[in-house]
């Protein structure tokens, strides 16, 4: 199990992707952590707790559907059409998307 801030989602999912595990649990806790007093942090970890807990104690077939492909999507359209994307949502930086479509 991977627990990133959501920012860092679809990185870790494409790491994950180029080693061959597409189904690797990724936990994404609100971004961002650095600059949050403890009580923020704290509440941070709070939110995920539940989630943490049922990825290391459900059986392991369901928590590879569960995560097989979590920030897939997200990760793809990164690449692809150099879009930067947060949670479900992405803009398509022109820049980046001018590079991706010269490649």
């Amino acid at each position: 199990m991977i627990i990133c801030s959501d920012e860092f989602g679809p990185l870790a999912r494409a790491e994950s992707e180029v080693l061959g595990l597409n189904d690797l649990p990724l936990v994404a806790i609100p971004h961002p952590l650095a600059g949050n007093d403890d009580k923020l942090v704290r509440a941070k970890a709070m939110a995920i707790a539940n989630e943490v807990i049922s990825t290391l104690t459900d059986p392991a077939e369901s928590i590879s559907a569960r995560y097989r492909g979590r920030f897939s999507e997200l990760t793809q359209r990164r690449l692809e059409q150099g879009a930067v994307c947060v949670d479900e949502v992405c803009a398509v930086d022109p820049v980046l998307s001018k590079k991706a479509n010269l490649a």
